[in-house]
This record gives C-alpha cells, sequence and structure tokens, in this order.
C-alpha cells in the first residue's frame, strides 16, 4: 500500500496499477506481455482474483497493445471491452498476451482493436478484444510517459505519513477502514474498492463512493475498474447461475464525481443460462457505462 503511494508519486501511471501490481515483462512491437501477481491484497475470500483487480489488468493489457502505434504521452480512452470466459479459476499468477490488431476504417473517428488472453498459473480463463480511441489531452495538462516508456525507473521507497497529501491520506484512511471490515465473507479488496452489491427483485445494485484509489491518471475512474464493479454487480444480480461467461461493455463517459450508481437486471434466466444488462451512472444521472453479461449455472 505505502509503495505503491509513493510509486504513484511518479506521474504517468495510476494508483490502481501500482497497488495491484500490474506490469509488462515484455513489450515488442505490436505485442507485449503483462502481469499481475496473486497477491493476498487482490485476492477474494475464496482465493481467487478479485474481478475489478483482472479487469483492471485485462484494460491495462489492451490499452498497451493499442499504445505501441502512437506517440508517447498521448491521452487515449477505451470504447469497448469484451471478455470471453474459458471456466477456469483465476487463481494465481495472471498473465496477459496482448497485440495489436489494426484500425478500423470508414468514420470519422478511428478506433484501434486490440485482442489478448489471460492466463492464470498458465491456464487460459479468459480471451478478450477492445477497442480505443485517442483523444485530445485536458487543457494545460501534460500525460508524462507510462512505466513501460521511461528510460529507467528507480524503485520507491516508502512516503512519511507525516508527508501524505490529502488524496494519499484519503487512500490510507480506505485501507484501514476496509482491514477493519474485512471478514470470512468480504475480503479487504472488497471493501477498499467498495463493490459489495446487494441483490434486488430482479437483480442487483450497488453504490460506490469514489477516491482517489480509483482514480486514472486523469483522476477519472479507472476504466478497467468500471468493468470490475459492473461484473461483480452482473454477478450477484444471477445467484442461480454463478459463473460469469461473458461480458461485453461499452464506455460512454467519464466515471467522476462523488459516486458511481450500479443497476444490475436479469433479462432472462433459464436453466442453463442466464443474461443480464448493468448499467452504471454518476451520482448527477451521467450514464458511464453500458454493459450486457453472460451466465452459467
Amino acid at each position: 500500500m505505502q509503495l505503491a503511494l509513493a510509486a504513484n508519486r511518479t506521474p504517468g501511471y495510476h494508483y490502481p496499477g501500482y497497488l495491484l501490481g500490474c506490469h509488462w515483462p515484455r513489450i515488442g512491437e505490436d505485442d507485449l506481455d503483462a502481469a499481475m501477481p496473486d497477491a493476498p491484497l487482490a485476492r477474494n475470500v475464496d482465493g481467487t482474483a478479485n474481478l475489478a483487480g483482472f479487469c483492471v489488468l485485462l484494460d491495462v493489457a489492451l490499452a498497451t497493445a493499442s499504445r505501441l502505434k502512437i506517440e508517447r504521452g498521448a491521452r487515449q480512452a477505451t470504447v469497448h471491452l469484451h471478455a470471453q470466459f474459458t471456466g477456469a479459476p483465476l487463481r494465481g499468477e495472471l498473465k496477459t498476451y496482448a497485440r495489436m490488431g489494426g484500425y478500423t476504417t470508414g468514420a470519422a473517428a478511428r478506433q484501434s482493436l486490440t485482442t489478448g488472453t489471460v492466463y492464470a498459473d498458465g491456464v487460459p480463463v479468459c480471451h478478450a478484444s477492445g477497442t480505443f480511441i485517442q483523444l485530445p489531452s485536458p487543457p494545460g495538462m501534460f500525460l508524462p510517459p507510462l512505466p513501460w516508456q521511461r528510460q529507467s525507473s528507480e524503485p520507491a521507497a516508502p512516503l512519511d505519513q507525516k508527508a501524505l497529501d490529502p488524496d494519499e491520506r484519503a487512500i490510507m484512511n480506505a485501507c484501514r477502514a476496509a482491514l477493519k471490515r474485512a471478514d470470512q465473507r468480504h475480503a479487504f479488496i472488497e471493501h477498499f474498492w467498495g463493490a459489495l452489491p446487494v441483490q434486488t427483485d430482479f437483480g442487483s445494485r450497488c453504490t460506490i463512493k469514489i477516491g482517489p484509489q480509483h482514480g486514472n491518471r486523469i483522476r477519472h475512474v479507472q476504466g478497467g475498474l468500471l468493468l470490475g464493479f459492473a461484473a461483480i454487480t452482473a454477478r450477484a444480480a444471477a445467484p442461480q447461475h454463478p459463473q460469469l461467461s461473458a461480458i461485453a461493455s461499452w464506455y460512454i463517459s467519464p466515471g467522476q464525481g462523488r459516486a458511481l450508481k450500479i443497476t444490475s437486471r436479469r433479462f432472462h434466466e433459464g436453466r442453463s443460462f442466464a443474461a443480464v444488462r448493468t448499467e452504471i451512472k454518476n451520482a448527477d444521472g451521467t450514464r458511464v457505462l453500458e454493459v450486457v453479461s453472460h451466465h452459467a449455472a
């Protein structure tokens, strides 16, 4: 936790990535490997990787494949992510192989096309694809290089508690609260992200108070976390079909403000499969993410 805070003081990446240890063992011309260690803080109570953290790695890997072909420091946004799960458990170290597949044509906005496969301890657990678009940086903001784009980087040293800035104090407070609340039902990471959905008559809902622990490098909620929060809430909406089979998401606008309001509703429930639609909105009602997921009994 402290080392992630210290590393995050170097601009260019984001706190969720540092916390989870997402890194790049290999960067090629058109493809790459990205990985996330099997750390206790990232696990659910059953020992599997928390879906929110898993989705951070997935988004980081697919987005990096797109960044291989754009200038350093450019701002990029996720447009669409799709993940097809194999059913193998998300247990152990996670490694992703991702590659750049080209660009769309014939529209005003050009989208990059990337694909990837995630492995857990060497076993394929997910096949995924994503599309991304290059955007102008916010006025007056320069986006520094990502860790894999830097010439060299020194390991971060732990910070002095007395020297923390307000965002860092807020993250440490969230950490202490999550540690205090963690129990045999819900792990530290679930409380830390705040992704604890409750069931409703036709699905589930979840409200997540946005904090600096959720932010990307321009202080919006990190895109992989958004997908993960939707997946977690959608799973709670289909308790008779506990295996997440596939999920498709469309990014509408940034997650920002006071809170995220997540609503999942089953629109099909059969003997073998269920289908769920999930919406994420900001507290002011702005639509952030639209998701459809498939669940197996």
